[in-house]
């Protein structure tokens, strides 16, 4: 059953546009859904996200994607199987036997995971609509945006395959569908990511006040929301991470219940340890963070090296996992401060701080955070009108207003591409839906001024 979100806010009065963002979750659990209304157009946009949903992914669908994120293990297992070869002549036609019959499990893998997914999508797009009761040709477009399959060495930057099954999304909704935002970033020489900086801007910037929104997910990630008048857009956008987020803390909480709790409750757990300074200052000076941005990977920041290091240096020690979990809630916090002293620009002090992510619920994170931050309110994205499973669908469907108003989303300065492009790929829906789609394109301008003027 759907799980229903607030209704953020209501749009009221003249002739909105609307879109509908669709978000499937990095681990291909859930889907949300939400509807976006909006006024203006390019970046004058002035957004509300009315209403949301979520909707469990059936577990054979979980299964397709964990497989599919599992392509090289598969392949070497099936390698292994084979008998031994006699020559090196040999080895190669075994070994392209097994490479041509993994490719075909992996095609067919990769095409029922799509098609299944497509099918949660469309579910939860037509529950929202008739649970607003706002008629599909209402919609000019759905953006969505998955955690894709990325292969890294393909190509200078890599390699993307969406998850959307665009085609049978359209067909089953009647909806134009736009999807793969990564892909045209990639092919402008940027590293695919964060594709929702500027989305993010319209959610949640302010004309007169620089914010910072910080995302406490598995990953920790700035982005800097650069004051800015409103018919200007942005003056200052960076989007990057800083390091670990909540996973290498809930590693240490579960190895410290021996797996019965998967996240540490509030930092109660860290709150009984103390602070190792000769691990923090280790944790500090690992390479990553010498790193300049743009900093995204679409994977994030991986904690393993970091639970490695910690783990054989409290053999050595003694220390407890206590004071691991204690030292890692400080280090995340540690680290968010000193890449936001690094990276952001040093004549724009920080007015507020928003926080969303699963960390806005680790109370000993967030008093590090203030303390850091002295003189900074810490709000969340709900007091600014946006619920937290909302923002990754609202993300989406801002997406879409940029591709239909022709505004560039891949940025130079966030992905570190080539030159600004507009993002996403365009598959039609039904003849209404496409026809209303084509005279909002019609009347859409193009952004003239160059975006280096308004970011």
């Amino acid at each position: 059953m759907p799980l229903s979100l607030r209704a953020t806010s209501t749009p009221s009065g003249g002739s909105p546009r609307w879109t509908m963002g669709i978000m499937v979750s990095s681990d291909c659990t859930r889907v949300s859904a939400a509807l976006v209304s909006a006024r203006g157009h390019g970046l004058d946009l002035q957004a509300e996200v009315y209403d949301g949903l979520i909707v469990q992914v059936p577990r054979e669908t979980t299964s397709l994607w964990r497989h599919c994120t599992d392509i090289k293990a598969v392949s070497a297992r099936t390698v292994s199987r084979l008998p031994h070869p006699v020559g090196s002549h040999d080895e190669s036609l075994a070994q392209e036997s097994a490479s041509t019959g993994d490719a075909g499990e992996i095609l067919a893998t990769i095409g029922g995971l799509r098609a299944q997914l497509a099918e949660v999508e469309a579910a939860a797009a037509l529950a929202l609509l008739n649970e607003a009761s706002v008629p599909p040709d209402q919609i000019l477009a759905m953006g969505v945006c998955d955690p894709g399959l990325w292969e890294f060495g393909a190509a200078p930057r890599g390699g993307y395959l969406g998850l959307c099954d665009a085609a049978r999304l359209a067909e089953s909704t009647g909806m134009n569908v736009i999807d793969a935002f990564p892909a045209r970033d990639l092919a402008a020489g940027g590293q695919g990511g964060p594709t929702g900086a500027l989305a993010d801007w319209v959610l949640f910037g302010h004309p007169e006040r620089n914010r910072v929104l910080l995302d406490l997910g598995r990953t920790a990630r700035i982005t800097f929301l650069g004051a800015g008048a409103a018919e200007r857009g942005p003056s200052r956008l960076l989007s990057f991470e800083a390091g670990p987020g909540t996973a290498l803390i809930d590693l240490l909480a579960q190895r410290l219940t021996n797996g019965e709790q998967g996240f540490d409750p509030g930092g109660r757990l860290a709150v009984q340890g103390q602070r190792l300074a000769p691990l923090m200052e280790h944790w500090l000076a690992d390479p990553y963070f010498r790193r300049s941005i743009p900093r995204w990977h679409p994977r994030g920041v991986p904690p393993d090296r970091f639970l490695f290091d910690a783990l054989q240096m409290a053999v050595r020690s003694g220390w407890s996992i206590r004071d691991l979990l204690c030292t890692a809630t400080h280090f995340v916090a540690e680290s968010i401060a000193r890449a936001t002293a690094r990276d952001l620009p040093s004549d724009a002090p920080i007015h507020e701080l928003v926080i969303c992510g699963g960390g806005q619920q680790n109370g000993m994170l967030l008093r590090e955070l203030g303390l850091l931050f002295p003189n900074v309110p810490l709000l969340r994205t709900a007091e600014l009108g946006v619920d937290q499973e909302a923002i990754g669908p609202a993300r989406a469907a801002i997406l879409a207003f940029f591709h239909i108003d022709q505004v560039p989303a891949g940025l130079p300065e966030v992905t570190g591409c080539d030159v600004a492009r507009v993002l996403g790929r365009l598959t039609p829906g039904s003849p209404q839906s496409w026809q209303r789609l084509l005279s909002a394109l019609h009347g859409a301008r193009p952004v003239l001024r160059p975006l280096r003027s308004a970011v």
